[in-house]
């Protein structure tokens, strides 16, 4: 409790000066939705390309045979594991999934920068012990002030939103 109260404050301390927002429950929703359907087109992709080939073949959609079983296999552990890999790489690369860049949000730690490979899987097995909890445990983003839920506590990271880039007028614009 109090190394979590101290990477808080070290985060207050550093962004002191800066304009730091922390992203809501809403604007996380959405980002998680986005990327939750990036998750399942590439698993429909993995699912119908090799089911095509199979039927093109063979002309047979499958059935109980052991090709068409063990495929469904092996495309369920691919999207097992791609819906793990796809949120844990893209947080530890720039600390933002397509959905968190297309809504203007990014996973930081307290230093501001994104997390490292531990503070990633760790946030990700956070995910799944909200999602045990049939998603209650995400209900305390809301609840905490810097807008933590149990998995950001947990990997030491807060969502924020990214700052914006003002752009200056030349002086071919006038100002109102």
């Amino acid at each position: 409790m109090i190394q979590w109260r101290a990477r808080r404050q070290r985060m207050d301390e550093r962004r002191e000066g800066l304009a730091v927002e922390y992203a809501g429950f809403w604007v996380r929703v959405a980002a998680y939705v986005i990327d939750g359907i990036v998750v399942a087109a590439m698993c429909y992709a993995l699912y119908f390309v090799p089911g095509f080939v199979y039927f093109a073949a063979t002309g047979e959609l499958g059935g109980n045979e052991p090709v068409p079983l063990a495929m469904a296999v092996v495309v369920f552990a691919l999207c097992l594991i791609g819906g793990i890999a796809y949120p844990v790489c893209f947080w530890r690369w720039r600390g933002q999934t397509p959905g968190k860049m297309a809504l203007g949000i990014r996973v930081v730690r307290s230093d501001g920068s994104p997390p490292g490979w531990g503070a990633a899987l760790v946030r990700f097995l956070g995910y799944a012990l909200a999602w045990v909890t049939v998603g209650l445990l995400f209900l305390w983003v809301p609840l905490d002030d810097h807008g933590q839920g149990i998995h950001d506590r947990i990997a030491g990271t807060y969502v924020v939103k990214v700052p914006r880039k003002r752009s200056q007028l030349t002086e071919g614009y006038e100002r109102v």
